[in-house]
């Protein structure tokens, strides 16, 4: 099948979360939903479509495969098992080298059973339009839509040639099948319909920028929330470097010394954001 060539700018979405997996933090939980969006300008679309095209041609070629699920490819699991380290390392190098290289805007978004606990508002869920917020895979996709919307208005405004709005947003999978489409209740002067377009990464290659920062940004805290403070492994150092190139509007750039780079630290540093915003120190029980 020939992938629909997508040169308007465009918005693409993947999830991630660690189900069923204790992180041994409570800001961590196995119940967390995470949803990652990648923001593709206007004035760039053509070229991230060429290149996206050139580099998966050159995967195809080489490994056999369709499309590039970063979980896998990190974990050596899949088509990807008997493939070198090496080789793999080069391709997620690759791959935040061309995200580093556009500074492709990022939003990340998650929920868990704390966050209704966190803000009463959101403690009643509602359905509506086949949404239903109750789900938390629903509600941190809604909840990515008006970040991402927010962000994507004040961009504009400062370089409007590079936001033809509205642009079309794509989602992996899911929560529909590929091919199908959902109405959003909002945001329609930023994402066209307004409505989310459920497609699969071999179909629409710019998904696979998507799952490459939901991989990333979700694998760095999963390392900053268990391990201990030590020498960096070569694997958590691939995962460090490829974060680093990411350009996430809603995270705050920080150099932590290495020393302090482990759960101890990463607690501190987020129950002194909870305290800032009015919260308390650690996450809530919904029980």
């Amino acid at each position: 099948m020939t992938a629909p060539r997508i040169l308007t700018g465009a918005i693409y979405f993947d999830d991630s979360g660690n189900p069923g997996a204790k992180s041994g933090s409570d800001f961590l939980p196995s119940s967390r939903k995470a949803w990652t969006a990648v923001i593709v300008p206007s004035t760039v679309a053509a070229t991230i479509q060429e290149v996206m095209e050139i580099f998966l041609n050159g995967v195809r070629d080489q490994f056999g495969v369709d499309e590039l699920h970063f979980t896998e490819i990190f974990s050596g699991k899949g088509l990807w098992k008997d493939v070198p380290v090496g080789e793999r390392v080069e391709i997620i190098g690759m791959m935040a080298q061309l995200m580093n290289q556009f500074d492709l805007p990022i939003v990340h978004q998650s929920v868990s059973e704390f966050t209704r606990a966190d803000h009463p508002a959101t403690a009643n869920p509602f359905r509506t339009g086949g949404w239903d917020t109750a789900d938390l895979s629903h509600f941190g996709l809604l909840l990515l839509c008006s970040e991402v919307s927010r962000h994507v208005r004040v961009m504009r405004g400062r370089s409007a040639q590079d936001f033809d709005l509205p642009f079309p947003l794509f989602a992996d999978e899911g929560i529909l099948p590929a091919g199908r489409d959902r109405t959003l209740p909002n945001w329609g002067d930023v994402i066209d319909g307004p409505k989310v377009r459920f497609r699969n990464s071999a179909d629409v290659p710019g998904l696979q920028l998507a799952d490459f920062a939901a991989f990333i940004i979700n694998r760095t805290q999963w390392i900053a929330a268990t391990r201990k403070p030590g020498p960096i492994s070569p694997a958590e150092q691939v995962v460090l470097n490829a974060s680093a190139a990411l350009n996430v509007l809603n995270f705050t750039p920080q150099s932590i010394p290495i020393e302090e780079f482990g759960r101890a630290g990463y607690e501190a540093r987020l129950s002194a954001d909870r305290i800032a915003k009015g919260l308390a120190p650690r996450p809530l029980s919904t029980k």
